[in-house]
């Protein structure tokens, strides 16, 4: 008998309950989110430095990015 009988099936992988669009929203809106409030954060911490500013709005936009994107993850149930 050939060895692909033998081979076993993929496993079943249930589709998701929210659809695909609305999830990959969840990191745009994460990103989004964190990233004014790490440029609020650098306005109020530094008092108009504007490369601070800049730099806390673009750190938090990198961390809602991976929070949104663990969160579609878990979501989609993978």
């Amino acid at each position: 008998m050939p060895q692909s009988r033998k081979r076993k099936g993929h496993p079943y992988k249930k589709p998701a309950d929210i659809p695909a669009k609305q999830r990959v929203k969840g990191r745009t809106i994460w990103a989004l989110l964190l990233a004014a409030f790490g440029l609020i954060i650098g306005f109020f911490a530094t008092d108009l430095n504007y490369t601070v500013m800049i730099i806390g709005a673009m750190a938090g936009a990198t961390i809602g990015y991976f929070i949104g994107k663990k969160m579609e993850q878990e979501m989609a149930g993978k």
